[in-house]
């Protein structure tokens, strides 16, 4: 099964949550398919005041996924997101080229925030930590 991870679920990954070791060890060991947008990337590298020690955990952690650029499709498709969501939901520009990256790639989007993107019509959404 493909996967887009959302930024929170890697985040709990850095600090040791279980659920979220057990998610990427998933991934890692090949029985899901990690991707991860390159707006996740940018997310994580956004860290006030990030440690050597920390950006090397970062980059380390970041070569089990296959990053996923936000191209003029998932852009394109963001974009609808965002006209049709953003006033009646709060749909927030990250998280429409996200969802969309997860639309794009036919992959279901594993978050903490599935209030945030469940009223997306067609998106698969899930959290992870639900699953056990």
């Amino acid at each position: 099964m493909k996967v887009v991870v959302d930024t929170n679920v890697i985040v709990d990954h850095l600090r040791g949550v279980p659920q979220a070791v057990k998610v990427l060890k998933d991934i890692e060991d090949g029985f899901l398919q990690g991707l991860i947008s390159t707006i996740t990337v940018m997310e994580l590298m956004a860290v006030p005041k990030m440690t050597g020690e920390r950006l090397a955990a970062v980059k380390e952690l970041l070569e089990i996924f296959e990053q996923v650029p936000a191209d003029g499709r998932t852009a394109t498709v963001a974009g609808g997101y965002l006209g049709r969501y953003r006033r009646s939901h709060g749909l927030e520009p990250m998280d429409a080229l996200i969802a969309a990256t997860a639309t794009v790639r036919e992959a279901v989007l594993f978050t903490l925030n599935v209030k945030h993107f469940k009223f997306i019509e067609g998106l698969v959404v899930v959290n992870p930590y639900s699953l056990e």
